[in-house]
């Protein structure tokens, strides 16, 4: 699991070295909106018990995410992006974990550079999910798994000069205590007017350690493709 975490962090550094904000260029108003279908699978533990197999046995899904953001160039006033995760899986009996999430993030553009993008800033990422896992947890077997976690967030891209494609890297994390999150993205992108297409790979990876009454050490990774506006 840890190893994962790693693997997924360090790949996202090789991301943001190369990649770019490729939603970031063309549109007037800086205005974007979009929905990905996300198709994950799970490793880890919940309750010391390994999620593949056993008497938890998650299977792979997928799930919507959907996005708004507003990317503009008002000096010293930070962009605003609005995203909603659906992110639940079936196990065993009547197990399910859910970790459906809200991120509210205010980013900034330090470094104006031609065809690439780099923002900066954080996200309030907040859980409104739960975790029932019958005959695991006896004293509660129907546990929600609500709160709000900041992260830090990073994304960087670039255009090919001279075409409709670009790619993208995300980076939004921070461990704090006995708590981790961390979320990586990275996908092409295909531009054409004000329309879009995406497709990328995305791992999140939750380590909390009584939050909200659950604990848990878990990832969800898999492809996701979707389409977007710019205005």
């Amino acid at each position: 699991m840890r190893r994962t975490v790693l693997r997924g962090v360090t790949v996202a550094a090789l991301a943001l070295g190369c990649a770019g904000t490729a939603q970031a260029t063309g549109g007037i108003l800086g205005i974007s909106g979009g929905a990905n279908l996300w198709f994950h699978d799970p490793d880890g533990e919940i309750l010391g018990r390994d999620v593949e197999g056993g008497d938890i046995d998650l299977d792979g899904d997928r799930d919507w995410n959907l996005w708004f953001e507003w990317d503009h160039i008002l000096p010293g006033i930070p962009s605003v992006r609005l995203e909603r995760t659906n992110l639940e899986q079936e196990g065993t009996g009547s197990t399910v974990v859910n970790l459906d999430h809200t991120d509210l993030t205010l980013f900034w553009s330090p470094i104006p550079l031609p065809m690439v993008g780099i923002d900066v800033g954080f996200t309030a990422r907040n859980f409104d999910g739960e975790v029932r896992t019958p005959g695991l947890a006896a004293d509660d077997p129907d546990t929600s798994l609500s709160g709000t976690r900041p992260m830090f967030f990073g994304r960087v891209g670039v255009n090919i000069p001279g075409s409709r494609i670009g790619f993208e890297g995300t980076l939004q994390t921070l461990p704090v205590g006995d708590h981790s999150v961390t979320d990586f993205r990275a996908h092409m992108v295909y531009r054409r007017w004000y329309t879009g297409a995406m497709i990328g790979y995305r791992e999140f990876s939750v380590d909390l350690d009584d939050f909200s009454d659950v604990t848990l050490d878990v990832d969800f990774s898999g492809p996701y493709a979707g389409a977007f506006l710019r205005f």
